[in-house]
């Protein structure tokens, strides 16, 4: 009966393991990232399209193991993990808003 209790009490714990592979943004490079991202893309945009992009972009990538997160951070991830990811942030289309 105590294999049992803690079976039952290790179980779920097992089954979040693989949550924890792909966690979140390793610290600090969200904010890199952002930084980076509104920079390039205030001129063709505007701020404020550059940031809702941005953060679509950050937000559409962040369920990547932080590994391969810090690969593309480091412009040291192989090719096929860029297309994919650049595939991700592309599905966030921002709109130029119209110039006075």
């Amino acid at each position: 009966m105590r294999l049992n209790t803690l079976l039952a009490a290790v179980a779920p714990l097992v089954l979040l393991l693989p949550l924890s592979a792909h966690a979140d943004w390793p610290k600090g490079e969200r904010d890199k990232y952002m930084a980076q991202c509104t920079q390039a893309a205030t001129p063709q945009i505007g701020e404020a399209a550059a940031k809702s992009h941005c953060a679509c972009g950050a937000d559409a990538i962040k369920s990547y193991p932080a590994a391969d997160i810090q690969a593309l951070m480091d412009n040291k991830a192989p090719e096929a993990l860029q297309r994919k990811a650049l595939g991700e942030i592309a599905k966030c289309k921002a709109q130029a808003p119209a110039k006075k």
